[in-house]
């Protein structure tokens, strides 16, 4: 069939460094990575982990058919071109909830598995013991990877890098495995690449960056660095399996989406959209050069960078194409004729598997941290083979077989002190977006999430203070400063709501709302959500029914209540305010009903089941109202103390009113909670 023995590959295996057992080399080093990790257990859920995890409601109650139908692109489904991905989150969380640190630990699990699967496809490739043990102690510390592990909505990297490298392992495998004669040996080798094209099929759905790995398997296999190249009808049947599962994961986009792109191309996060596709690529070729810089010396790391075009004939982009344009040639010239095989996989891996990212298909980041996860794993069995090999010169030149580690294991202390000290950054929201400002201070993006940050942790109970004018003085300027850095980006119009609805000017908060709404493409539902409220509150101009015209407001709410539920039916944010709303309005069965639908979403926010309560109270329901202070007893212990004493002072005049039994029987009619 498309199998081969391999005869000529060595018959002993090669003894390990300091005559240590595989088993145990291998496991204290992933152990040392897992240490290196440790810290972040004690991290919390941020950036993209609200749309893609604490506020998704499509975790809770899934409709996993839908995403391969054009209804989950309709209804706004997170991630919906990203299937494995979503499955994978929705699994999770039914295990997990929503403890932080047991999804840190899932996320340094699945690195950890990765770095595994990445040595054990060289040990199939015929690397020896050592080169796969630098090259894996390399990648599991890079300090490039800090984002990538760090924030938990970013694992779809780690999840599509371990089903991908499964894929590999399957598939190098199997026509490795000596072919045999009759239905059982074919089925044997089908069944093989099945399985291969299955992984690479959920590799890709994970993320579409695995797309590129097939290139990198039959870069392997027909290099040979460590053994004589695969026979060509082989590297056929395991390269069209592995094509065959990226084909059906575009399939599923095109499917969802009708395009091969989920972003849209009027989309302005994208900036390709803005300045075209050249300039975009020509700034490309900078970042990718500093991408390789950032993998050997782990300096200039961010969590956020500024999107920029280029010009062809600026400096910077011809240093840039001059130097990955030698590199590419002497990656070439290495393959031709196996002159420098490892040298070819090395360079050559690393240009295919940076394609999906190298903005000739636009993203909504030109540049981040957390995209060349994959890429860099060639990059680092580059390293470690130079790093081998200068232990060995320097063993040979002093005679003293300890120093032949010494330039891998300084690379290593490096590498790992930069990725806990990097990793920090993403500890919480206020302590990343406040570094992204600083470290990206172009960003408007950046300005303006640490501006909501800062809004977000002002006390109502400190207005008019000299603390408190401070602060939202500091918001302002975070919030003009990112319009000004960008006006069409709608973060920064989102931003500058957010401040006047803290200041209550309702009709700047309005105009704001309608402007970022206008700019923004998706995830859309916290602008709606804030529109509809805040339509409540903007008096109606006299040209339009008059001063304060309440049924036009009512109209003008209800208008946008109605369109965020259509088209985000599983964002939480959505029906709490929808709740808020009717509760206004006092129809208390749509609000009763609105706060179920938000509870039923995500039953871990402590709001809609205070808001719940509140409700209750305000129809003078005591009964239903203690018995969700009970039943959501778990929920509301999250809750804002001043939020919670307030609405138990709420309950208990109610019982004292209705129920005076239940007072004189109660402890401590001062402070004390329901029972």
């Amino acid at each position: 069939m498309t199998g081969t023995s391999r005869s000529d590959a060595p018959a002993t295996r090669e003894p390990s460094p300091f005559g240590i057992r595989e088993p145990v080399l291998f496991g204290g080093i992933l152990v040392l990575c897992g240490l290196v990790l440790l810290p972040l257990l004690g991290f919390g859920f941020v950036h993209d982990d609200g749309w893609t995890l604490t506020a998704n409601g499509f975790l809770r109650d899934p409709d996993l058919a839908l995403l391969f139908s054009p209804e989950a692109a309709a209804r706004h489904v997170p991630d919906a071109f990203r299937p494995t991905l979503v499955t994978f989150d929705v699994l999770t969380y039914q295990l997990l909830g929503l403890w932080a640190g047991a999804h840190h630990a899932l996320s340094i699990a699945l690195h950890l598995a990765v770095c595994w699967l990445a040595q054990r496809w060289l040990q199939t490739l015929g690397a020896p013991v050592g080169l796969r043990a630098a090259t894996m102690g390399l990648f599991g510390l890079l300090a490039v990877h800090a984002e990538a592990i760090a924030v938990i909505s970013f694992r779809e990297d780690l999840l599509a890098a371990a089903l991908g490298l499964g894929a590999l392992q399957v598939a190098s495998a199997a026509i490795r495995r000596p072919s045999g004669e009759g239905p059982r040996a074919r089925w044997r080798h089908m069944r093989d690449f099945a399985l291969a094209a299955l992984l690479m099929a959920l590799a890709c759905g994970a993320k579409m960056s695995a797309a590129a790995l097939p290139a990198l398997w039959w870069l392997a296999e027909s290099l040979g660095p460590w053994s004589p190249p695969t026979p060509r009808r082989a590297r056929i049947a395991g390269g069209l399996a592995l094509a065959l599962g990226v084909g059906l994961a575009i399939g599923q986009t095109l499917l969802v989406f009708g395009a091969l792109s989920p972003y849209g191309a009027d989309n302005l996060r994208l900036y390709a959209a803005r300045v075209g596709l050249g300039p975009v690529l020509a700034r490309s070729t900078q970042i990718h050069l500093s991408y390789l810089q950032q993998i050997a010396l782990p300096f200039g790391l961010s969590p956020e960078y500024v999107d920029a075009g280029a010009e062809w004939d600026a400096p910077a982009t011809l240093l840039a194409l001059g130097a990955l344009a030698g590199l590419l040639l002497y990656g070439l010239a290495g393959a031709a004729g196996r002159r420098r095989p490892l040298a070819a996989l090395a360079i050559l891996g690393a240009f295919a598997l940076a394609l999906p990212t190298s903005n000739l298909a636009a993203m909504p980041n030109m540049q981040a941290d957390r995209l060349i996860y994959l890429s860099s794993l060639p990059v680092c069995l580059g390293l470690a083979a130079l790093l081998v090999a200068a232990g060995e010169r320097l063993q040979r030149a002093t005679g003293r077989a300890a120093l032949g580690i010494a330039p891998i294991a300084a690379m290593m202390i490096v590498q790992g002190s930069v990725l806990q000290a990097t990793a920090r950054v993403y500890r919480s929201n206020g302590a990343l977006w406040a570094a992204a400002s600083r470290l990206a201070p172009g960003s408007a993006r950046a300005q303006a999430l640490h501006g909501e940050v800062l809004l977000g942790a002002l006390s109502p109970e400190d207005r008019g203070s000299d603390a408190y004018r401070r602060a939202l003085t500091q918001v302002r300027g975070r919030c003009r400063g990112a319009l000004a850095l960008d006006p069409l980006d709608e973060l920064a119009h989102l931003c500058a709501a957010r401040l006047a609805i803290e200041e209550e000017a309702w009709a700047d908060a309005e105009a704001s709302l309608e402007r970022a709404l206008a700019l923004s493409h998706d995830r859309n539902h916290r602008i709606l959500a804030a529109l509809a409220q805040v339509r409540l509150d903007v008096p109606i101009a006299a040209g339009r029914g008059g001063v304060d015209d309440e049924a036009e407001r009512r109209r003008r709410s209800q208008e946008v209540v109605e369109r965020a539920i259509r088209e985000y039916p599983y964002a939480v944010e959505v029906w709490a305010a929808a709740g808020r709303i009717h509760h206004r309005l006092g129809d208390a069965a749509a609000a009763e009903a609105a706060y179920d639908r938000a509870y039923a979403l995500a039953p871990e926010r402590w709001e809609t089941s205070l808001w719940t309560v509140e409700l209750a109270v305000d129809r003078g329901d005591l009964g239903a109202a203690l018995q969700l202070l009970r039943a959501r007893a778990r929920a509301l212990e999250a809750a804002d103390p001043v939020a919670g004493e307030t609405i138990e002072r709420r309950v208990w005049d109610l019982a004292r009113l209705f129920s005076p039994s239940l007072v004189h029987s109660a402890s401590d009619p001062s402070g004390a909670r329901f029972e």
